[in-house]
Formats: C-alpha cells, sequence, structure tokens
C-alpha cells in the first residue's frame, strides 16, 4: 500500500487564499473531491490510507467547519438508481443547487441531440446494466452510471446505463490536461494571478505572483484537482472561451456523443453533460498519452510557494491509486449536483482494466472502492468477451460513406479488367461471325442453282 504524506497539505493550507466575501454562489467553494462534511477532521493527517483522502485538499483543510455548512447536503442512497427506462438519455436530472443558474439574458444550452446508433455497440442502447452471465454485481454501487472498460484494447466489460447523461465534475479535467500537454511548452513559466488564487472549488495552493511552471500546473490540475492551476492553463491557452471551444473541439474529435463542457474545470453550470461511455473514450485516449499517464500516475510533487511561503508538497487524492498497490491512476470528482464521479484503473497481472463512476453516493463505499469492486468483479470476463467496443460507432460509419468515383473508375481501368471485357466480346463475336458467313454461303449456294 502506498503511503501519503497529507499532513503536509494542511500545513500548505494554511497559506491558501481565501475568498473574500462568503455568498451563495461561493457555497461550494470549498468542496473537494469528496464532500468534507463527511470526512472526519482526523483524516487530514492518516497516512494509513484508511479515510479518503480525497476529500482532504490544500484547500479545505484549513476549513472543513465552513464546509460542513455548505447549503447542499450530500446525497444518500440505499441502492443503485434503477436506470431501464432511461431518465437520462437527453440530460441530467434538474439540479438541487443554484449552480446552473442563469445569468440575465442567456439562455440554457440546447441539449445534445441523441444518437441514433449509440456508440460502443448495439448493446449500448440498453439503460439497465449491460454484462455477460458470468459476471456478478458488486453489492457495493450506489452509482447510476458506470462502465469497466480494457485501457489497451479498448473492450468494454460491462456497464450500466452507458450513454445516460450526467455531470462529469472534475473528471472533465482529462480534456483540458490533454489540450494543455499538446499545445504549451510544459518549462513556460506561469504567474499566479488573483483571480486564481481565489477561484472557486478544489485548489492546489496557486498564489498571487507565484512562479510556476506548465507542467507544474497540470500536476496541480490532475493531482489536486486545482481549479486555480486550470484557471491559469487556459490563460495561456487563449482564455476561458477559446479554452471551452478547444475542450469541446477535442471531445468531439475523439468521438463522444453525450459530452458538453459549459466549463472546463468541471465545476456545474447550465448545459454541462458526460456519460460513461464518453468518459471511458477520453480516459482511454488520455491514458494513452504518456505524460498524461505518467502525471496521473505521480504520488507526489513539491509545489512553489510564493512571496514568503515556502513550498510545500502535493498529494494525488485518487484514493485508488494511494491504496491499490496495482494502481495505475485516474482522476476524482465531486460538486454538490453531480454527487461522486470517478476514474480508476488497475494493472492487475499485466491486464490494465479501469473504471469510470456517475453520479454515486458514499452511503456503501467511496467512489474508488466501488471502482475496485466492479474492476476485480470483471477481471472474470475473457478478453473478447466483453459487451462492446470503444470508437466502433466511428468506424461503422466510415463503412457506409460512398468510395469517390474517380478511385472507382481508376480500379475499374487495370490491365485485368481490360482483358477480361476483351475475352467477353470475343464470347460473342464469334458465333456471331459464323452465322453471318453461313447466310451469306445459303444464298450464294441458292443463286447458282437458279442459274
Amino acid at each position: 500500500m502506498r503511503t501519503s504524506a497529507i499532513a503536509a497539505l494542511t500545513a500548505a493550507a494554511l497559506f491558501m487564499p481565501l475568498p473574500l466575501v462568503a455568498t451563495e454562489a461561493t457555497a461550494q467553494v470549498a468542496v473537494a473531491q469528496e464532500p468534507a462534511a463527511q470526512v472526519p477532521a482526523a483524516s487530514i493527517a492518516d497516512p494509513t490510507g484508511a479515510q479518503d483522502s480525497t476529500g482532504v485538499t490544500a484547500d479545505n483543510a484549513a476549513s472543513l467547519e465552513d464546509v460542513i455548512n455548505q447549503d447542499a447536503t450530500p446525497t444518500s442512497r440505499e441502492q443503485a438508481p434503477n436506470t431501464d427506462t432511461c431518465p437520462n438519455q437527453i440530460s441530467p436530472t434538474p439540479a438541487r443547487t443554484t449552480s446552473e443558474a442563469l445569468a440575465p439574458g442567456t439562455t440554457t444550452p440546447t441539449p445534445l441531440p441523441v444518437a441514433a446508433v449509440p456508440a460502443g455497440g448495439a448493446a449500448l442502447a440498453s439503460c439497465g446494466v449491460v454484462a455477460p452471465a458470468e459476471f456478478q454485481l458488486p453489492e457495493n454501487l450506489t452509482a447510476s452510471a458506470w462502465m469497466v472498460f480494457d485501457i489497451d484494447s479498448g473492450e468494454i466489460l460491462s456497464t450500466k446505463d452507458p450513454h445516460g447523461r450526467y455531470r462529469p465534475a472534475s473528471i472533465i479535467k482529462a480534456l483540458l490536461g490533454l489540450v494543455a500537454i499538446e499545445e504549451l511548452d510544459p518549462t513556460k513559466i506561469v504567474t499566479g494571478t488573483y483571480e486564481a488564487a481565489n477561484i472557486e472549488g478544489s485548489r492546489v495552493g496557486v498564489g498571487e505572483g507565484g512562479q510556476y511552471t506548465v507542467d507544474q500546473l497540470l500536476h496541480g490540475l490532475l493531482l489536486a484537482s486545482g481549479n486555480d492551476a486550470a484557471y491559469l492553463l487556459a490563460q495561456d491557452l487563449g482564455g476561458d472561451e477559446i479554452t471551452l471551444q478547444k475542450v469541446n473541439a477535442l471531445a468531439q474529435e475523439l468521438g463522444t456523443q453525450d459530452t458538453y463542457a459549459a466549463t472546463y474545470s468541471g465545476l456545474d453550470a447550465a448545459g454541462m453533460s458526460t456519460s460513461a461511455y464518453d468518459m471511458s473514450l477520453i480516459y482511454q485516449h488520455a491514458w494513452q498519452n504518456s505524460k498524461f499517464a505518467e502525471i496521473i500516475g505521480t504520488e507526489y510533487i513539491d509545489f512553489p510557494g510564493w512571496g514568503e511561503n515556502e513550498g510545500f508538497q502535493v498529494w494525488n487524492d485518487n484514493s485508488l491509486f494511494m491504496n491499490d498497490p496495482d494502481g495505475i491512476g485516474g482522476k476524482t470528482g465531486y460538486t454538490d449536483d453531480a454527487n461522486h464521479t470517478f476514474v480508476g484503473g488497475l494493472d492487475r497481472n499485466g491486464r490494465r482494466l479501469a473504471a469510470v463512476i456517475l453520479d454515486t453516493t458514499i452511503d456503501k463505499g467511496r467512489a474508488w472502492e466501488q471502482a475496485r469492486t466492479l474492476i476485480d468483479a470483471s477481471l472474470i470476463i475473457p478478453q473478447g468477451g466483453g459487451v462492446g467496443q470503444l470508437g466502433t460507432q466511428q468506424q461503422e460509419q466510415a463503412t457506409t460513406l460512398p468510395a469517390p468515383t474517380t478511385t472507382a473508375t481508376a480500379a475499374a481501368e487495370t490491365p485485368d479488367s481490360q482483358s477480361s471485357t476483351s475475352i467477353n466480346i470475343a464470347k460473342v463475336a464469334i458465333p456471331l461471325a459464323a452465322i453471318a458467313l453461313l447466310v451469306i454461303a445459303a444464298v450464294l449456294w441458292t443463286f447458282r442453282k437458279r442459274r
């Protein structure tokens, strides 16, 4: 079991800038990847991982009492919701808080169209549990939707409500991370700003005037789910609007059907949507990126301080990675309206499987524990025995496109086809010539006889 030094975050949190005004809009400021209202204070310095460390970040460690008084009570469930009737086919359930309140003069984005052919295969048209007969559903699940897939082959082993639409929370940060890895120089120095240091949501600990490399911000984004790091990366990518365009363009490029990022950080906003299938597709792609895989497979990094504040350590908040020796990383997420979301991967004897979980509670187990039981329950499914394949919908569409006329014409004019045409003409011409000669001979014989 990996050991962690989460106590270091407590000291670091003492230097975190806090919001200047506590209003309804900032009620979720300290909500981390696990609601701190359910994280005992003792877990801040718990090196054993017995408590889920994802509830404690550099942002909330110094203000747990404030978080406990947040306006939305965490969702509680006795069992996973029944999704057989596809209640989330078009959009997520209505928000419980004001997180998706619209500014004057704006309207809620139109939901994405529901695809006639579900990506991943015909079986994924179902909204209930889809799995082979040998799969045994774990008892600790309270998630509305989930999927287990093979990271290397893209095979979907088991799933529930694969294309149901839910809020992603911070697991959507994978898209921003991938865009930043592709476009930004990892050694570039970025200066912290007041806006970043006082951003809404979970923070890694950026300070106004602090100096950070893009690589350090990427680690802060993916290890500690820092919205402050997300903000600085987005400004370097061209600003909020341009970054959102890039994030959504990447999602479409990968072949998602249910994903619209209303924010690049995962904070809830009108129109935010994803699905277990889409998140599996995104993270399967992300794991193929060596830099992304390296970052989410990191235990901790040293993070710079700013001004007179000393640097501190930033630890990976993914408890599946930290508590299971086979862990290979992933991402955590939580908001009041998304509930818990999670992505985590395990390398079990060379077979790399990952689980995506959406809209779950922690009544019967933490999100990472639910992910682990799903992965282990899916190990019994042999390779090739799954229920679908990530990315297959794109391939099916490609095969239905008509071939270009020029290509077809060129293919018809090959030497072999010319030879075949000559043989066919000969088969018709020779008999006709023979008949013509017989007719001529008959006419001549008749003419000679009359003479």
